[in-house]
């Protein structure tokens, strides 16, 4: 009988995938105060604008995670409608300054990335804001931070990999990207399947 996968374990899980991604540097004097801000209160400071941090307000996945164990096919259809409604307010409210996102091929994993960009202007230690789609619908967006660990210029094609931590990650967005990597890997597994029948 298999073992359960441990959650630090299952942090390492990897998957390569084209994603909807945006990034922009962040200051350290500006990220000091957004890392003690989260610390204190295990959430993102509201930005000005502030559409997203009305939408986390009124975030309801931990509601359909519960109600997942009763009925799976109501949450389902709930939590569909709740990310469609979160995409049209985001598309009403062109004013908040949303990153825009373009579809970038991506190594993901529960602790962090690597991504593939032409010559970005990065360095090892460089904090920066992350806006990441877990599919190319941009449905569910993860909105993070993370520090660059790693850039190789030239490491694909001309472009440059960037490898970074999530630092930090809200705890349902890091469960988000497990689920989107093992979803993922099943999806492989029975296209590899479906070729050898």
């Amino acid at each position: 009988m298999a073992e359960k996968i441990s959650q630090s374990q299952r942090e390492f899980v990897r998957i390569d995938d084209l994603l909807p991604l945006a990034w922009q540097s962040v200051e350290p004097e500006a990220y000091a105060k957004i890392a003690e801000y989260y610390e204190n209160h295990r959430i993102f400071p509201p930005t000005q604008g502030g559409l997203n941090q009305s939408l986390k307000s009124l975030d309801i996945r931990d509601m359909l995670q519960d109600l997942q164990r009763t009925d799976p096919n109501l949450s389902h259809i709930l939590g569909r409608l709740d990310q469609k409604l979160n995409l049209l307010l985001k598309l009403f409210h062109p004013q908040d300054n949303d990153l825009p996102m373009a579809l970038t091929p991506v190594n993901l994993s529960g602790g962090g990335l690597a991504f593939w960009e032409q010559d970005p202007s990065l360095e090892s230690g460089t904090i920066i804001q992350m806006r990441l789609a877990l599919s190319e619908d941009a449905l569910f967006v993860v909105e993070c931070y993370a520090r660059v660990i790693v850039v190789i210029p030239n490491d694909r094609d001309g472009m440059t990999r960037v490898a970074v931590k999530f630092d930090p990650v809200l705890p349902h967005d890091r469960e988000q990207i497990i689920q989107h990597i093992f979803r993922r890997q099943n999806e492989l597994l029975r296209t590899k399947k479906g070729r050898r029948s």
